[in-house]
């Protein structure tokens, strides 16, 4: 039984309505400005306004990248591809082409002459949602008939990009990054020749990856404007819990508004996520909101990603080779190898997601009851090997990367598991 979550205040609003993290979050989208005042989703806007003009949209994970364009670009004129739907050339534009109202004719010619001298043709046109379809039938009984099926396409490359620029459509490619090598180069060659006929394209990545598309093809440099979606501020995700309580009535303090907005890791989808889950929770307990409220919210909102635990199981286990034969150290709360030290302090407090080797080695010593340091080496060693473990049992995540000594948690959702779980 679904329980009704509208809640009493000057305007009713539902809370699903309020908080939004699997949808574009209406009633509590936040403008984010930049240092000359300009909001990103004016420069967005001032961006697709230039003619023949590459726009690349880069960010962490949940960064609010897709959000921003579905907010600055009107939904008739949104023309949205995934990078992991497109394996193919034929993925690229069928994928466009869905989205268009064009259709591809098959034109039936049926022509023949019977025994009793009786000739006759006809004509007709039907709409299928296939291509290059061709059939020829033979009958003999009496009569002699040759039928063939030919396909006119209309939906060709070409006229596939002309409507996209003689009705202002913006192609918006998402997850880039997932995008193999090989077609990245044919969609950058593509969108360099169509971008200087009006094409309108928008590529979305993440940071470290975004500019492979302009590696790939040399000529588009000059051609783009990039948009660098930085990290949300505590202030920025706390604006979020503070329009949505006050659209739902539900009054809520400094100190839990801080604490979602410390938990929720840079994030805006996990701060969304969070204060659907507390406003939930207090609807459900009808409970005034409290930090142990809170609490409570993050640890629902955990159990919607269970998936990371597979993974958590896997690091904590550490490679098949040396299982039994590895050092281990004494904590507060038992013993433990590396493989399972270097994760607690990933998650440490307070949770961030780039870790230097000193606030590594700090946060391990603060771990160990003989507050000892380990030396770089052996903390480097172990984060490759991590990494290699998230490699293989979860390939299509983007979660660790590690350079210059430095540990980079490209997921907040799995820092977040980690410490809420």
């Amino acid at each position: 039984m679904l329980h009704n979550t509208r809640m009493v205040s000057n305007v009713n609003y539902q809370i699903e309505d309020v908080f939004s993290p699997r949808s574009f979050p209406q009633n509590t989208y936040i403008s984010r400005k930049l240092d000359d005042e300009e909001t990103v989703d004016d420069r967005l806007r001032r961006a697709l306004a230039m003619k023949g003009n590459l726009i690349f949209v880069s960010g962490a994970s949940k960064s609010g990248k897709t959000v921003l364009c579905h907010k600055a670009i009107a939904a008739e004129s949104y023309i949205a591809l995934s990078g992991n739907q497109i394996s193919t050339k034929a993925d690229f534009w069928n994928h466009i082409a869905e989205q268009l109202p064009l259709s591809d004719a098959v034109v039936m010619t049926t022509s023949g002459q019977d025994t009793a001298a009786k000739t006759g043709q006809a004509q007709f046109a039907v709409n299928f949602g296939v291509a290059n379809m061709g059939v020829s039938i033979n009958k003999t009984n009496g009569a002699a008939f040759n039928q063939q099926l030919a396909m006119t396409n209309n939906r060709t490359e070409r006229q596939i990009i002309q409507y996209l620029i003689d009705n202002d459509k913006v192609l918006v490619i998402d997850d880039f990054h997932y995008v193999a090598r090989e077609m990245q180069m044919y969609i950058a060659r593509t969108l360099k020749t169509e971008l200087f006929n009006g094409l309108k394209a928008v590529i979305i990545s993440l940071p470290h990856r975004s500019d492979e598309a302009i590696i790939c093809n040399p000529d588009l440099i000059g051609r783009t404007t990039s948009i660098e979606i930085l990290p949300w501020t505590a202030a920025e995700l706390k604006a979020i819990a503070v329009k949505g309580f006050k659209l739902l009535g539900m009054p809520i303090g400094e100190v839990e508004e801080n604490l979602l907005a410390q938990e929720s890791i840079t994030s805006p989808q996990l701060m969304q996520e969070n204060c659907f889950q507390l406003a939930f929770a207090a609807m459900q307990k009808k409970q005034s909101i409290s930090l142990e409220l809170v609490h409570f919210a993050f640890k629902q909102t955990a159990r919607n990603y269970a998936h990371y635990e597979r993974l958590v199981k896997a690091i904590v286990q550490g490679p098949v080779q040396g299982i039994g034969r590895r050092k281990l150290y004494a904590l507060a709360q038992g013993s433990v190898d590396i493989y399972h030290l270097l994760l607690l302090a990933f998650k440490a407090d307070p949770p961030v997601t780039e870790l230097s080797m000193v606030t590594l080695k700090e946060r391990i010593k603060g771990l160990l009851l003989s507050k000892e340091l380990l030396s770089s080496t052996i903390i480097s060693a172990t984060i490759n090997k991590i990494i290699k473990i998230v490699e293989a049992t979860m390939p299509e995540l983007d979660a660790l990367e590690y350079k210059a000594q430095c540990l980079y948690i490209l997921d907040p959702f799995l820092l977040f598991y980690l410490r809420w779980k």
